[in-house]
Formats: C-alpha cells, structure tokens, sequence
C-alpha cells in the first residue's frame, strides 16, 4: 500500500508537471510567448484589456515578476485571436526556463 501512495503523491505529479531545467533567457520566453500567436486570449484575460492604439488591445500580465509585456488583439476581432505581443516594462526581467514534461 505504501508503493501505491509513493506513485500517486509524488511520481504521478511531476510526470504531469514535469520541471524546468536549463539556463533562465529571453530566447525561451519570446519562443513561449511565440507559440501562443493565432491562440485566443484566455477568458480570464479578458477583464484586462486595455487600448493599445486605434487598432489593438492589449492584455497586460506581469510574468516572470518585474517582466511587464502583454497579447495584442485586433480591436475589430470578437474571437480575440492574438496576434502579437510586445514587452512593456522590465525588459531585463523577461526571461524564463524551459519547462519540460511528459505529456
């Protein structure tokens, strides 16, 4: 019973979690961000949009902390489709591990 409650508290969470290994840069941080270009914006997102100019929103999120950049949107789009992103403030502090998992 005590290898079952091994597997289930300790082995299954970091098989789905995984970890972060490898040096913290911006490489990886504007590969992540990247990646979520023609992705919606997440419905908690949503109560943070603020004008960006006559033609975006942005969705301003502070992470890693000092980072400050956000998801650009095209105002005219209902689906919220992003289609950009751009830094804000704290451009030394945007960086990031790689994360790693298993599924």
């Amino acid at each position: 019973m005590k290898i079952i409650n091994l597997i289930l508290v300790v082995i299954i969470p970091l098989v789905y979690t995984g970890c972060r290994m490898g040096p913290t840069t911006y490489e990886v941080f504007e590969r992540l961000n990247n990646a979520r270009i023609g992705g919606v914006v997440f419905p908690a997102m949503r109560d943070k949009e603020t004008i960006y100019d006559k033609e975006y929103y942005i969705y301003p999120i502070e992470r890693p902390k000092g980072c400050i950049w956000g998801y650009i949107v095209k105002r005219s789009d209902e689906k919220k489709i992003i289609v950009g992103w751009r830094i804000i403030s704290g451009e030394e502090f945007c960086k990031e591990q790689q994360a790693y998992s298993l599924f």
